[in-house]
């Protein structure tokens, strides 16, 4: 199937074309992407002749006139984008027999509903743009006999002008804006509309006539709320003072109410609305990583590995001042235990950890963890266990420690592992090596070699059968002697080179395991998955790790 995707150089093409970038080679469609230069849909005999010679099989159009206010002003020129360069497209798409997918907006409404709009709601548009988009949909339905109209609202993503990125721009240059709050629709992230559009492509078969519908993520909101929560999520003190529209006079007219409903597209298609706040979360991340990476282009350069270390002994201290006097036990979901000193540790570490490295995210396992679809994008993050070994820590068995993590692209690059009872750190940062700091003496880590006699670190009255039937293997070629360690120490043997081998094959979590990895990494070892010999990666939809070896 060919596709074209007119107006490839606006916010929303700019999302088709890094969506397609993501999927690569996994895309089953032949798409190609005009911008305005390449296609310019008010001249009909390029645009026929563009047809003639690609003959797409499915037209997204994503062209058109979008200054709302220079509409007021410009009203021929929004029609002739909007109204004849869509006549224009319907035209060629009846010759070629075409499916056109045209993007239109809710400002043909007048705002007056008290409910979100259906589809068959009376379109009655207040202002020259809403009424050069509504021209453009009718001309589709008077041309054509099989397309699709996808009405959205308040778009934006990570590319061109939009409200999001302008409300970070004005959110680190001013210390406070006004926001109108009597505005009332749902915003919608550009990319959950491109898979939208697919997922509609995907059945274009069962598209037998002229369908209209509406789209945007879900949930409501005023632009005041959507602007609170960018200054939240971008870590800016900026505040935000909620105005009347009447306090903002603007050329243009908006609609005061412009919510959409989203049950036809659900329904018809089976197409996914994601929360606006999700989607406006996962925007946000990028940008603010996207903007620090072109500040610099190497964030681990920018880690103080004194200061991640200075954080866990603060955490550290926090939890000895409970380990030393009596405390309560709780239960939690899977039935873990957690303690005061998991919770204490946590608000240290995460506390710190935000002021030192404000937009850098944290995953920790006493934190309430972000949705996937906002963190899968995370470049970097802090990965965080406050109390790596709880049941030690009830135990009085002082095998317990604090960790954190830095990842960048799934993988670990900087682990700090503190051992609050004995005052012992472990760190590595990637290509500077592993060191532990005991008192005023600090060493350089590395893996032992093997020899007629290996150590593995487990506990010998606990090994499960996967554990005794690799423990048995070595037995073939080596003397073979069991040490124990609690928690994330058992990397840390391994990178002493107090044991060779560390079989984990039980179940953990990616935060038990992050800062041991480049630990024993960075001492020459290494950590994989017996199956694959890939190493442990992080940030996966299901935070389980599959079992592992450190050697």
């Amino acid at each position: 199937m060919r596709i074209l995707i007119t107006g490839a150089n606006g916010q929303l093409g700019k999302a088709f074309e890094f969506y397609l970038e993501q999927l690569s080679d996994a895309m089953p469609y032949e798409v190609s992407l005009a911008t305005s230069k390449d296609l310019d849909i008010t001249e009909s005999a390029k645009l026929s002749e563009y047809f003639a010679k690609q003959s797409p099989d499915v037209v997204v159009n994503c062209a058109a006139y979008t200054k709302v206010d220079q509409a007021e002003t410009e009203i021929d020129k929004a029609h002739l984008v909007n109204e004849k360069g869509v006549e224009n497209l319907a035209e060629q798409c009846v010759k070629h027999n075409a499916l056109l997918v045209h993007i239109s907006t809710d400002y043909v409404f007048n705002g007056e509903a008290e409910e979100a709009y259906p589809e068959n709601w009376a379109t009655d548009p207040i202002g020259v743009y809403g009424k050069s988009k509504l021209a453009g949909e009718e001309k589709i339905r008077s041309i054509l006999t099989k397309s699709v109209i996808i009405r959205t609202s308040w778009l934006y993503g990570r590319f061109g002008h939009n409200f999001l990125k302008t409300m970070m721009r004005l959110g680190q240059e001013r210390d406070s804006l006004n926001v109108v709050n009597d505005q009332i629709g749902c915003p919608t992230f550009t990319e959950d509309l491109v898979k939208a559009i697919f997922k509609i492509i995907e059945q274009k078969d069962k598209i037998q006539e002229n369908v209209l519908v509406h789209f945007s993520n879900s949930g409501i909101c005023s632009w005041y709320d959507f602007a609170r929560l960018i200054m939240q999520e971008s870590a800016s003190n900026c505040a935000v003072h909620p105005i009347p529209s009447s306090a903002y006079p603007t050329p243009a007219k908006r609609p005061s109410f412009s919510l959409l409903s989203n049950q036809k597209i659900q329904k018809l298609f089976g197409v996914e609305c994601p929360q606006w706040e999700t989607s406006a979360k996962k925007c946000i991340t990028y940008l603010k990583q996207n903007n620090r990476s072109k500040k610099n282009t190497n964030m681990l350069n920018q880690i103080n590995t004194e200061k991640i270390v200075d954080i866990a002994k603060k955490a550290g201290a926090a939890i000895l001042e409970i380990y030393e006097r009596d405390f309560e036990v709780d239960m939690k979901e899977d039935k873990s235990p957690l303690t005061e000193a998991d919770k204490k540790s946590n608000e240290v570490i995460v506390q710190h950890l935000q002021e030192q490295y404000p937009d850098i995210p944290i995953l920790s396992e006493e934190t309430k963890q972000e949705e996937y679809e906002v963190r899968k994008d995370w470049e970097y993050f802090w990965l965080v266990d406050p109390l790596d070994g709880t049941k030690e820590f009830i135990k009085r068995n002082g095998e317990f420690t604090v960790n954190i993590a830095l990842i960048h692209q799934g993988k670990p690059v900087m682990g700090v592992i503190y051992v609050p009872v004995q005052d012992k750190v472990f760190y590595a940062k990637k290509g500077e090596g592993s060191f532990r700091i005991q008192g005023d003496e600090t060493s350089k880590l590395e893996k032992a070699p093997l020899g007629k006699k290996i150590a593995i670190a487990a506990s010998r009255s606990h090994l499960n059968e996967d554990t005794q039937a690799f423990v048995d293997e070595k037995r073939k070629d080596y003397e073979v002697e069991y040490i124990s360690a609690g928690s994330s120490l058992k990397f840390c043997l391994v990178a002493e080179g107090k044991a060779h081998f560390y079989p984990r094959f039980a179940p953990t979590m990616e935060w038990d395991t992050g800062a041991g990895q480049i630990i024993a990494e960075e001492a020459g070892a290494s950590v994989t998955i017996p199956e694959s010999g890939e190493p442990l990666s992080y940030n996966k939809e299901n935070l389980l790790n599959p079992y592992f070896l450190v050697q």
